[in-house]
């Protein structure tokens, strides 16, 4: 199966969206994709956005599927699913 990261705003250095393509064995959760971008991106991350330590993203990083958020790691995920990746803005 395939997902599809779409990462946006400060999370690609640029202003554009980043799209990358994951392909993960069927059944794949949540949690299996945050392993394998930890796995190949992780060291990429700047430490504000990224626990190394528990492979996932930090607070204040919203992860959004089709229709749904991600918080549990055993969510399971859908073939073909677009996962928009979104920092928090701040102001007032």
């Amino acid at each position: 199966m395939k997902v599809v990261l779409i990462f946006f705003g400060s999370l690609t250095g640029r202003p554009t969206e980043e799209r990358v393509v994951y392909t993960l064995p069927e059944g794949a959760t949540y949690g299996l994709l945050l392993e394998e971008l930890g796995k190949q991106a992780g060291r990429l991350f700047h430490e504000r956005i990224w626990d190394a330590d528990g492979r996932t993203f930090k607070p204040g990083i919203r992860v959004l599927g089709e229709g749904r958020e991600f918080h549990r790691k055993d969510t399971l995920l859908r073939d073909g699913e677009k996962i928009h990746i979104l920092p928090l803005l701040g102001g007032g």
